[in-house]
């Protein structure tokens, strides 16, 4: 409740209008994803407990959680032929569902197991911001066009959308640049009144005064009046069994998808984000769902994109757009059915260029060229594969990166003497990673070529372990080995500034007796003083 007692009376108008905009948003798609799922109103239901839950809950006061084609298309897939063709059963196992999600999240968030999203690096947060641009608008150019939504991935929705440009409706396509110019100069030149509510209210207005329904644009359409009521859900112990192992896979993505997309946008405020927060926010907000019939929630990157391009600060915002969205159901459903969808599709596509920074690509290229790499594929992966498929192609690529630097870890041979100079027959050693299974037989190599390709006979080896945290087994006995082959050559082995939680391991899997205890110091500078070889220098 800390945003509540801090909230700032001048962030309330902004608010209002950021929410105005995105719960005009999400009355349409919300529709369309209940259309998808088999459940007509249950992604509209999705808009409104879900964003109150996060909004007391979540962590990030710039992300709106929504439901999206994903989901919807998940659980058209996965629980509707569970079902056999009954909506009420199917309404029960999206309860269940969501329940479920909610009670992991919960648990993540008990065991403080947030630290996964740690792996979600700056160039996966960079390429995502991008490939979630591109979804953006492959899905909302056909809007715009007034042309059939495309099928397949993003990228090929896109390229199907320019393929059929010459059937554009010039009506519909009018609309929708007019919208998008509006929004991009309201945002330049920072009006009081958001682009995204002058448009909305402008697309109403002539829709009106020249009935654009009848001359080829589409329009929102009808909408039932009406709030969800609470509902429990009556599953069986078959039906958890069948649903809780989705949930798991599931909630792993969800997860990731929430704290990138909080991240993303985030690190354009130059704010921070808590992982942990972030799970307390989704199992509020998935349980909020399940209990009013709503599709399971997640961060969601277009409402999200609407809500920080019409400036919203504060939680504030998802507070006024669910309101928006009761609003809507109760009393405004006759007057939204009138908006035209092209208006939406161009506050959309200006929420897509908001995405949008290219000059962090050149950051990335002048830090490391495998920055940019990971940037480019993730963006890559995100606009050909989809949203959830690139962020776990992200989370792989952060993986692999994480596992290559400490497989194959920074070493140095340091300055043995003051003045930086080295002692004849010394060589002192540091290994800049923990030790283990992964890199202890790169350890092994890099101690055997330094003494095999030594100038003069090597007579003292100190291995500075300042660095080295953490070791296991494999680690141990790597290090006994090094150990063995040193006394071998006559050849003094000792290990310096060993940590006090390494000391035990080292104990344990015997090392502290192949190397010796009198052969351990405090520094490196204990360790050479008290060779034969230092004390005759």
């Amino acid at each position: 409740m800390r945003w509540i007692r801090q909230y700032r009376v001048a962030d309330l108008p902004a608010d209002v209008a950021a929410g105005l905009t995105l719960g005009a948003v999400l009355v349409p798609s919300g529709l369309a994803f209940g259309e998808l799922a088999g459940l007509p109103m249950a992604g509209l239901y999705a808009c409104i407990a879900p964003l109150f839950a996060y909004a007391l809950f979540g962590g990030s006061r710039m992300l709106a959680v929504g439901t999206d084609t994903t989901m919807a298309t998940f659980v058209a897939l996965t629980l509707g032929p569970l079902t056999l063709g009954d909506p009420a059963r199917l309404a029960s196992l999206v309860a269940l569902f969501g329940f479920s999600l909610a009670v992991i999240f919960l648990i993540a968030a008990v065991l403080r197991l947030g630290f996964m999203a740690d792996f979600l690096s700056k160039s996966v947060i960079v390429g995502f911001s991008h490939g979630l641009a591109i979804v953006i608008l492959g899905v909302q150019l056909p809007r715009v066009l007034g042309i059939a939504p495309q099928s397949g991935a993003p990228v090929e929705q896109l390229a199907g959308a320019i393929r059929h440009l010459g059937d554009a409706n010039l009506i519909s396509l009018t609309i929708g640049i007019v919208s998008t110019v509006a929004v991009l100069v309201s945002q330049r030149m920072r009006t009081r009144v958001p682009g995204q509510i002058a448009v909305l209210v402008g697309a109403i207005a002539v829709s009106y005064l020249f009935d654009v329904a009848n001359k080829g644009v589409a329009i929102i359409g009808s909408i039932p009046r009406g709030l969800p009521g609470l509902a429990i859900p009556m599953v069986t112990w078959q039906d958890a069994s069948a649903v809780a192992p989705l949930a798991l896979g599931m909630a792993l993505v969800m997860f990731s998808d929430t704290v990138i997309t909080a991240r993303a946008f985030a690190a354009r405020a130059r704010e921070t984000v808590d992982a942990n927060r972030e799970l307390y926010g989704l199992s509020a907000s998935n349980m909020a769902s399940a209990l009013t019939q709503g599709l399971a929630v997640s961060g969601n990157g277009s409402p999200t994109a609407v809500a920080f391009a019409a400036g919203g600060r504060t939680q504030a915002t998802l507070v006024f757009g669910a309101a928006t969205v009761v609003m809507v159901l109760l009393f405004l459903t006759p007057y939204l059915a009138r908006l035209p969808t092209p208006a939406l599709g161009g506050i959309l596509i200006a929420a897509a260029f908001s995405l949008c920074d290219f000059a962090e690509f050149r950051r990335l290229w002048r830090f490391r060229g495998t920055a940019l790499a990971t940037a480019l594929i993730v963006m890559g992966g995100v606009a050909s594969l989809g949203v959830m498929e690139g962020i776990g192609l992200g989370v792989l690529i952060s993986l692999v990166l994480v596992l290559k630097v400490l497989a194959f870890p920074a070493d140095s041979v340091t300055a043995s003497a003051p003045g930086d100079r080295p002692i004849p027959g010394v060589i002192v050693y540091r290994f800049s990673a923990p030790l283990f299974f992964a890199n202890a037989a790169l350890f092994q190599s890099r101690v055997r070529a330094l003494i095999e390709k030594a100038p003069e006979p090597v007579s003292t080896f100190v291995l500075d372990a300042s660095v080295i945290f953490e070791v296991d087994l494999a680690a141990c006995e790597a290090v006994n080995e090094v150990c063995e082959f040193l006394q071998k050559r006559g050849i003094r082995f000792a290990i310096a500034n060993l940590s006090m939680e390494v000391a035990p391991t080292f104990e344990r899997g015997g090392v502290t007796a192949c190397v010796g205890a009198r052969n351990f110091f405090p520094s490196v500078g204990a360790a050479l003083t008290s060779t034969p070889e230092t004390a005759a220098s």
